[in-house]
């Protein structure tokens, strides 16, 4: 590709589609009606070919959360666990964030 630097890897042929797709089957999966006490779905980044960065508002704590998934394995228990008020405010899951979106990562890669 031209005018990329060295330190930039193309991704594979329809890996960046089949991660769009799978992107918006998630957030569609998140829009609802919003409850006062559920974490606002707010926004997701793709960050590799089956991983992505869902981001989440906490109404109850003044705090933004980045939950990285593997795409593949976002299943029903996972999307569930993921609008639980509870489950992100976990602090032993909690890591410090170097993502100027979001507070506080929490890495949900092995769920």
């Amino acid at each position: 590709m031209t005018g990329m630097g060295p330190d930039v890897n193309a991704p594979e042929p329809g890996a960046e589609q089949a991660a769009t797709g799978r992107l918006l089957d998630l957030v569609s999966s998140f829009v609802t009606t919003q409850v006062s006490w559920k974490p606002l779905f707010i926004g997701a980044v793709i960050t590799g070919e089956d991983r992505m960065r869902l981001y989440f508002r906490s109404p109850e704590r003044d705090r933004t959360y980045g939950a990285d998934v593997l795409s593949t394995r976002t299943g029903p228990g996972l999307l569930g666990a993921l609008v639980s008020p509870a489950f992100l405010a976990n602090e032993q899951m909690h890591r410090p964030s170097d993502d100027p979106h979001c507070d506080v990562i929490v890495d949900l890669t092995d769920y």
